[in-house]
């Protein structure tokens, strides 16, 4: 064996020769290393000197993680050095500082001489220097071990507070809170909610308790973000300390799924009890924003709204602790004991207690709060007094009393629907019974995806549970879903005929597509059935009975299907939807003169949404424990379409490049 020196183009390998083998090892120091050097130098003698922007850009490429350590170590030793005495945009230099720095660890970080000033960084007047020394930071969030060094650093802790609540640099701003959440994420011991995160045994929660239990860091969550006047709120503006109290807002949200203690219990009350609060989360909620301020009114709308997603129970409260409740939630209990949950359902009801001029604002965050909280909280709703149910039903049927027009063309109440389709479907099964129920006022002609899009959430079902058994809530909804679908065919005798018609709408493509995922969903159903017992035990503690198979049948021409996909295969689907199904896509053939432009994507996304739908269709019919012969001939049929693809026959492919040619 021989070793040689070789040069390949601007950077020097060694080359180890064998008989037919050779290997070449790129070698530790960057070609462009000692220019930047150089010029680095020469900013030090002279602050005039301009960058070397050509040269740093190529040591940024050159820059792996097979480069030595000391080229990055000793950058980063220079560049904090120069960045005091700049007379130019540090950007250049701080971007390689970044990019040096990408494969080191934070050890290495700390076995720089002389050591990096963190703290001095991340205070700088300047958003690029704050950007580096939080990339610097963040590399803290390797190890438990490395995040309890930061927490022991209190002044380090309470710069990092203080630039993510205070920076008017949205970047920074953004930078300096993933930095603290992914090394509070790091530190948590365990996951007493049970929810999102995983337990992290190596956790020590050192940092949470430096945020919590140190007053100085604590008391910024309060001085940074308070209406009232403090010696810390008086160097921002209002309008930066709004920007503070949304950023907060954030936090809480997310604290609240990992540590739940952390924002609900008093940790210093004579920081508390100065801004008439018991809690951080108190506070933020009850006190901090001014609710004249309409948009600060909706960033807490906002919050709120993703806030009861805490331990909410949702439909499966089987897969739950046992210990927790079926009905609520800590985060929604917090919610009523302050009564804001009671406060905004009766904007919702009666919109007339919001000024005429903040509910066009508001009124959207009032109906997804209400919106989210019927979906999360099932039996905590139905547990309601039956005039609020009532007036929850009146308000949506009354957003639907619009023309016929105005649902083809104008603005459609989307918030009603949404709320529409998060309601239990037990409890519109109840308000049918008494000619109460809004579904029954949701048009299928004139087209409209939204109020597509809500029959087809409402026909398909809940969520199957791919646990094993699904929950008594689930087996309810489920059933629900089914007597839902039959009672609205009852009252809309050309449902499936609209649909079909909706579907093979190309001009209007978000209308076709909701069509046929509604007819995905009706095929995809989750749906269930209630034999005579089963009904005689579930109705029997519960005022939102359902109808057994038998009451159901009774009512009905005959066997009823029980599922969506047999139903496909009932009149009036099976004379209008079948045959559709079945019937090859629409290609530039159909049109005049052919097609250009975005109808090449509303084809082939409505003719890739229908194959979709195919797939699914023969799917279920295959795994049918009811299949009978006649289904034979129609999955036959099914299959020579599936192989056809969604461009439909060979044929259709030849028309449609013709079509293309004119």
């Amino acid at each position: 064996m021989r070793r040689n020196r070789s040069r390949c183009g601007s950077v020097w390998t060694v080359c180890m020769r064998a008989p037919r083998t050779c290997s070449r090892v790129i070698m530790a120091i960057p070609s462009s290393y000692e220019a930047v050097k150089k010029n680095l130098d020469a900013i030090l003698a002279d602050p005039a000197t301009a960058f070397d922007v050509p040269s740093m850009e190529k040591l940024k490429l050159e820059i792996t993680r097979n480069t030595d350590v000391s080229v990055p170590a000793f950058l980063i030793t220079q560049i904090s050095q120069v960045l005091p005495i700049l007379q130019e945009d540090p950007t250049p230099l701080t971007s390689l500082g970044i990019k040096a720095t990408a494969f080191l660890t934070f050890s290495d970080i700390q076995a720089v001489d002389p050591p990096v000033n963190l703290i001095a960084g991340i205070k700088a007047p300047s958003p690029p220097i704050n950007l580096l020394a939080l990339s610097l930071l963040a590399k803290a969030n390797g190890s438990t071990g490395d995040a309890a060094i930061i927490a022991g650093n209190s002044e380090l802790v309470s710069t990092l507070v203080e630039v993510w609540l205070s920076t008017s640099t949205t970047e920074v701003a953004q930078a300096a809170f993933d930095v603290l959440w992914s090394l509070l994420e790091v530190d948590h011991v365990n996951n007493e909610n049970g929810e999102d995160y995983p337990s992290n045994a190596g956790g020590q929660g050192l940092l949470w308790r430096r945020l919590f239990n140190d007053k100085s860091v604590y008391g910024l969550f309060f001085s940074l973000t308070s209406l009232v006047d403090d010696e810390q709120a008086g160097r921002l503006s209002k309008r930066e300390r709004s920007v503070a109290q949304g950023r907060l807002l954030e936090f809480i949200a997310k604290a609240g799924k990992l540590r739940w203690d952390a924002i609900s219990n008093s940790h210093f009350p004579e920081i508390e009890s100065k801004y008439q609060s018991h809690s951080l989360l108190h506070f933020a909620a009850c006190r901090m924003i001014d609710t004249s301020d309409v948009l600060m009114h909706m960033t807490l709308l906002n919050f709120i709204r993703n806030f009861i997603q805490i331990q909410a129970p949702g439909l499966n409260v089987s897969r739950r602790d046992p210990a927790a409740s079926q009905f609520s939630s800590r985060a929604l209990d917090f919610l009523v004991k302050e009564s804001i949950h009671q406060k905004i359902l009766g904007f919702y009801l009666d919109p007339s207690q919001v000024d005429p001029i903040d509910i066009t604002f508001l009124d959207s965050p009032i109906t997804a709060y209400v919106a989210q909280y019927s979906q999360l909280y099932p039996n905590h709703l139905l547990q309601s007094p039956r005039e609020v149910l009532d007036r929850i039903l009146a308000r949506i049927h009354r957003s639907f009393s619009i023309p016929s027009a105005q649902w083809a063309h104008g603005q459609v109440p989307t918030g009603d629907l949404t709320v529409l389709a998060s309601l239990p479907r037990v409890m519109l099964v109840e308000a049918n019974r008494r000619s109460l129920n809004p579904l029954q006022a949701v048009p299928s002609d004139p087209p409209n995806k939204d109020s597509l899009n809500t029959l087809a959430t409402i026909f398909h079902g809940p969520p199957r549970d791919s646990l094993g058994e699904p929950s008594e809530n689930i087996h309810k909804e489920a059933t629900a879903a089914r007597v839902l679908y039959f009672a609205y065919l009852n009252e809309h005798a050309n449902f499936w005929k609209d649909i079909a018609a909706s579907a093979d709408i190309v001009a209007i493509p978000d209308v076709a597509l909701a069509a046929i995922g509604l007819i995905r969903a009706v095929v995809t159903a989750n749906w269930s059935t209630l034999s005579t017992e089963q009904a005689g035990q579930i109705n029997s503690n519960s005022a939102f009975t359902l109808p057994s198979e038998a009451e159901l049948a009774s009512n009905g021409p005959g066997v009823l299907p029980t599922s969506g996909s047999w139903a496909i295969l009932t009149p009036p689907a099976l004379t209008t939807v079948l045959p559709y199904l079945f019937k090859p896509p629409l290609t530039y053939s159909n049109f005049v003169a052919g097609g250009v432009g975005d109808l090449e994507s509303a084809v082939w996304r409505i003719a890739t949404a229908k194959y979709d739908t195919l797939v699914e269709f023969h799917g279920a019919l295959k795994s049918s424990p009811a299949q009978e012969d006649a289904f034979e001939d129609i999955i036959k049929t099914l299959e020579q379409r599936i192989r056809d693809g969604p461009q439909g026959p060979a044929i259709q492919v030849g028309s449609r490049i013709e079509a293309l040619e004119l």
